[in-house]
């Protein structure tokens, strides 16, 4: 949709709407948690105010506070005050790995589709296990699940790049589809285990995916999302594109 107003002196401008973006929280959070605490989404959205509005989803499996903590203090490594901040109220997931699968995924596979038939948002967003959730949902949406359709643009914060995440990639593609073909972009810490197979990902599942992946250091092992807004500018860039493409598609 685009607007026609005019300015204070009286010129006639055109103001997009804004994308419409569903953002999935990691493991062990929650909507609340992943909108305004450090270190998760909170930055990435003001760095994006002016072209999104985003949908905080809740993840449906609920998780026991020590599960987080454990996975905190023990798989990744992180800091007693790390830990301690990231706090334990409400804890959520996505899917769990246990037993060499994703447990809880269709139970949130079918809460998304929910969500989207819904909402119909213009893309999916995520950030670590979110971000997981978030490939699975385009990978979906690739193989023709209708609940998805609306989905233009997938954006990966820290998902996961394993081979594990990669054969559910496969498995949701389906053998009729090789690769997920809308415009994609996976942010994060080149420093993070999250991420060590992202290029070969990015080349082998995805036909047009941007890697947005510093060099910098980060907290929680180098999984946390960074503070300062201009570590945003090739998200910024990347949804000013999706804008006009939506626009065009639209007119």
């Amino acid at each position: 949709e685009i607007k026609i107003g005019e300015n204070e002196l009286g010129h006639r401008k055109l103001t997009m709407k804004k994308l419409k973006i569903a953002t999935l929280h990691c493991f062990g959070s929650n909507p609340r948690k992943h909108a305004s605490q450090q270190g998760h989404f909170v930055h990435c959205a003001e760095a994006c105010a002016d072209l999104a509005d985003w949908i905080y989803p809740a993840g449906p499996n609920l998780l026991e506070p020590g599960v987080v903590r454990s996975l905190l203090k023990n798989d990744m490594g992180c800091t007693d005050d790390e830990v301690e901040a990231f706090g334990f109220e409400d804890p959520r997931c996505w899917f769990r790995f246990t037993d060499d699968r994703y447990v809880g995924l269709e139970e949130s596979m079918i809460h998304l589709a929910e969500v989207c038939r819904r909402e119909r948002p213009d893309g999916i967003a995520g950030y670590s296990n979110g971000g997981g959730a978030a490939q699975l949902v385009a990978a979906a949406r690739e193989a023709g699940r209708v609940d998805f359709q609306s989905i233009r643009f997938l954006m990966s914060f820290a998902g996961a790049t394993s081979p594990m995440m990669q054969r559910h990639i496969r498995e949701y593609l389906g053998p009729g589809h090789g690769k997920i073909t809308i415009p994609t972009i996976i942010f994060g810490s080149r420093h993070d285990l999250m991420l060590a197979n992202a290029e070969q990902m990015a080349a082998d599942l995805f036909e047009h995916c941007e890697l947005a992946i510093s060099d910098e250091t980060r907290p929680y092992a180098n999984h946390a999302l960074p503070d300062r807004i201009e570590c945003y500018e090739p998200v910024v860039s990347f949804l000013k594109t999706r804008a006009r493409a939506l626009r065009v598609a639209t007119t």
